[in-house]
């Protein structure tokens, strides 16, 4: 899927194929339409993402090398266990001797808005549609719609407390 239809994606899910409630323009500095799009496409990936770490997925993990010194890379979220390293303002030091060996990461998917129009994204596509739909949700809420039960839905809301089981 490229970054264009997953924007017209998401754009079928709430309503707005004519691109009346997110018009095509906007930039970073006045996020509207398309770019709003994008941002809740990238904050979709962020809440995906730190989902399926808690799961422990696989398919998120990531192995580096460390050195002292060394800035934490841009998509980290927590290492896969209990590692020798202590990080202090995005900086990793190790604790007693330094030593060379890589290790495991969990990292954050890459953002749709670091693609191109037409480029390919690289979700398999179960994350596409996680993804596009957590998207959605966000866009609706802006509108203020209730979107609790869509959240419920997606496995990310909470039950309500005065509902009965």
């Amino acid at each position: 899927m490229t970054q264009k239809e997953m924007i017209a994606l998401v754009r079928k899910l709430i309503a707005d194929e004519q691109a009346t409630g997110f018009t095509e323009g906007g930039n970073l500095e006045e996020p509207e339409g398309t770019q709003e799009l994008l941002n809740y496409l990238d904050r979709a990936v962020d809440e995906y993402s730190k989902r399926q770490v808690s799961k422990r997925d696989v398919r998120l993990q990531k192995t580096m090398t460390v050195s002292n010194g060394r800035s934490l890379p841009d998509d980290f979220i927590e290492f896969c266990g209990a590692v020798p390293l202590n990080i202090d303002g995005g900086v990793i030091s190790y604790y007693g001797e330094a030593s060379t060996l890589p290790v495991r990461y969990f990292a954050r998917l890459p953002y749709v808005s670091s693609y191109g129009e037409n480029s390919s994204l690289p979700y398999k596509h179960d994350q596409e549609i996680a993804i596009t739909a957590l998207a959605a949700i966000y866009a609706l809420n802006k509108h203020e719609f209730n979107v609790s039960q869509d959240l419920m839905l997606l496995g990310y809301g909470v039950p309500n407390a005065n509902s009965q089981q």
